[in-house]
């Protein structure tokens, strides 16, 4: 898990998403509060499922690598071969930022869809390709990824990352660039943080977020007695749901593990 955390750190902005997966029976709010415990600054994504796509193991730790286009590159102990996941990575990582595929076409619509998250771009290359199957494909791998985005911005609503999802909503308007029925998909999704929840749900976000600034900073002793106070204030908002999970978590025992 350190040498995952550190991985995600230093590569999650180029592309790498780490998923760290719970086996041993704990609940979700054991693992978060495990996690919180042992690593605070992990920003990994983390489930108690085993809907990730790796073969069973015997032992752990156990990993994966899977790559760009969904293929197992490889599974087994990472301690056992350290220098073969970091090739594995980087050589995945390589991909986001130059595309892949066998076509010069397919490469530059991949490079400017995951490597620049250009999906203007991405879209006026697929536009200026000959029609046929090939074309087709890419359009529809562009539309998969703007529909993704923009349910990711919706997805972080409801999970009372507010802040986040702003800074999501305003990376798709730059991203669909002066393409106009994306432009008048996504300036309602923006004029959402504008309006009274969005307003309540921004202002109980930046508060929760010193809470969990505080919960990286090592202090999680502190942090329930600040939960119940935010509480008292978040109302019936998304944020405030967000917060009763986090203290119910912080205030699951941990015995036995």
């Amino acid at each position: 898990m350190p040498s995952a955390i550190k991985h995600d750190a230093e590569l999650s902005s180029k592309g790498l998403v780490t998923i760290l997966v719970e086996v041993q029976g704990a609940d979700d709010a054991r693992l978060e509060h495990f996690l919180w415990k042992t690593f605070p600054q992990n920003r990994c994504f983390s489930c108690t499922s085993t809907g990730v796509p790796l073969p069973p193991s015997d032992g752990i730790p156990h990993a994966g690598v899977i790559g760009v286009d969904g293929t197992l590159l490889w599974a087994g102990n990472p301690l056992a071969e350290p220098k073969k996941v970091a090739e594995l990575i980087d050589q995945e990582l390589q991909k986001v930022k130059k595309g892949w595929g066998d076509t010069a076409d397919a490469r530059k619509v991949r490079a400017a869809l995951y490597g620049k998250r250009d999906l203007a771009g991405a879209a006026a290359l697929v536009a200026a390709m000959a029609d046929g199957d090939a074309k087709a494909e890419l359009q529809a791998e562009v539309d998969r990824r703007y529909a993704s985005a923009k349910k990711a911005v919706a997805n972080l609503q409801d999970q009372g990352r507010w802040l986040d999802a702003q800074a999501a909503a305003r990376d798709l308007l730059k991203s669909v660039g002066q393409k106009a029925e994306w432009v008048a998909e996504v300036t309602p999704l923006l004029a959402e943080f504008d309006s009274e929840q969005g307003k309540a749900e921004i202002a109980a976000d930046k508060k929760l977020e010193k809470v969990v600034k505080s919960l990286r900073e090592k202090k999680l002793d502190q942090a329930p007695k600040a939960l119940q106070a935010l509480l008292k204030t978040t109302g019936e908002t998304k944020v405030g749901a967000r917060a009763q999970k986090l203290l119910k978590a912080l205030e699951t025992p941990l015995e036995n593990d």
